[in-house]
């Protein structure tokens, strides 16, 4: 089969015949229809991570992953089944025509739902989830607290509004003044546009913060949390870190969301996804052969919602 790999940090993205992925108790070998691209790809393809997340080399990127079951050695999955999963261990392993999954982050995907929506949605949907529901303590149902989500037309930030929304939350959304009108649809209340507006007070106190920006200082977030407020922050900067062990002394709480996959915060959004309650946003696709290219775009930043790559086309 033929996979993209990388064959040193940093070296160049390449479309390799390699043998078939082995497929073991309790995983699932597929046929890739569809992943997409998250900024920790090609954070890992740089070597900027290495010392805290080493990967061996040749690597093959792509974490997030959307196919169809060629063989299983998981019970209640079949060949000829659509799944969605967010692969485990890194770098991943989906840019591939075939790719392996484990169980833990695996579930099956309704025919309703296109490939390239479920594979936008594992780690940002379940980072947006896990930021609001477990750092924050957002109740799925009936919250009625002021939630603020920054960089709310990107990857997480649109999942998070969404989300928010869904659970009855009053959501106000930072984001680029072009975006607005996607933020209002996904079912913001207010819309701040970042590049008129420099301050958050708008219907402030927030009970809820999510920063997907990483760019405001912990000090302008602090300005307009209420007492008892949490903040999420899902890509903090080296800074951050110190403000995380400050807000072990303060009654306005910032927490770094560290991404825990699992098929059952899966399932709850693919179900999410199937039923019309949140939908992907796609700001671009890809045939999965120009990788590069797609990672170049997210690099630059600015693209609503997700990158998605598709399988359509054989690799020539």
């Amino acid at each position: 089969m033929n996979a993209i790999r990388f064959h040193k940090y940093s070296g160049p993205l390449t479309l390799d015949e390699v043998p078939e992925p082995t497929c073991g108790l309790g995983q699932l070998r597929l046929q890739v229809k569809a992943s997409s691209v998250n900024p920790i790809d090609w954070k890992l393809h740089s070597g900027a991570l290495k010392l805290i997340r080493p990967i061996a080399r040749p690597a093959t990127p792509g974490l997030d992953v959307a196919g169809v079951v060629l063989e299983s050695m998981i019970p209640g999955f079949v060949a000829g089944q659509r799944v969605v999963a967010r692969i485990a261990d890194v770098p991943g392993g989906a840019m591939a025509e075939q790719c392996i999954v484990s169980q833990e982050v695996v579930v099956h995907l309704q025919d309703s739902v296109d490939f390239a929506d479920a594979a936008a949605l594992p780690l940002a949907g379940m980072t947006a989830l896990q930021g609001l529901r477990d750092d924050c303590g957002m109740a799925l149902t009936g919250e009625t607290r002021r939630v603020l989500v920054v960089g709310a037309s990107g990857g997480v930030g649109h999942y998070a509004v969404q989300l928010a929304h869904l659970a009855g939350a009053h959501v106000t959304a930072v984001c680029s003044g072009k975006r607005a009108d996607l933020v209002r649809s996904l079912g913001a209340d207010h819309v701040i546009d970042y590049r008129e507006q420099d301050h958050f007070r708008t219907d402030a106190p927030y009970d809820i913060v999510i920063d997907c920006a990483a760019k405001a200082p912990w000090s302008r977030f602090k300005e307009v949390m209420a007492p008892g407020s949490h903040l999420s922050q899902p890509t903090p900067t080296p800074v951050w870190f110190a403000h995380f062990a400050a807000g072990a002394l303060s009654n306005k709480k910032p927490h770094f969301t560290m991404l825990k996959p699992n098929a059952a915060d899966l399932q709850l959004l693919t179900d999410h996804l199937a039923a019309g309650r949140i939908k992907s946003v796609i700001g671009a696709r890809f045939p999965w052969t120009e990788l590069a290219d797609a990672w170049a775009l997210n690099k630059k930043g600015g693209t609503e919602g997700k990158i998605v790559l598709t399988f359509d086309a054989p690799a020539r």
